[in-house]
């Protein structure tokens, strides 16, 4: 696999771990209540955005439209 898409790979892995940690719910809060502080909240977001854009870079380097790290018009 070439050395971008393993980069790209990680990165995807690394947003969804980020993600995972935000989304832990507290122990201490009985039942389904999840509560996530506004920056856990901004956090998620952020990890989300992180994955998707690599996850758009792959498909477009997979379907050799473009090179990794290119922007998409």
């Amino acid at each position: 696999m070439e050395p971008s898409i393993n980069k790209e790979l990680y990165n995807v892995m690394d947003a969804l771990v980020a993600l995972k940690i935000d989304l832990s719910c507290e122990p201490h809060i009985p039942g389904e209540t999840l509560v996530l502080s506004a920056e856990k909240s901004r956090s998620a977001c952020n990890a989300l955005d992180s994955a998707f854009g690599s996850i758009k870079k792959l498909v477009a380097v997979l379907d050799g439209n473009e090179a990794v790290g290119e922007p998409r018009h």
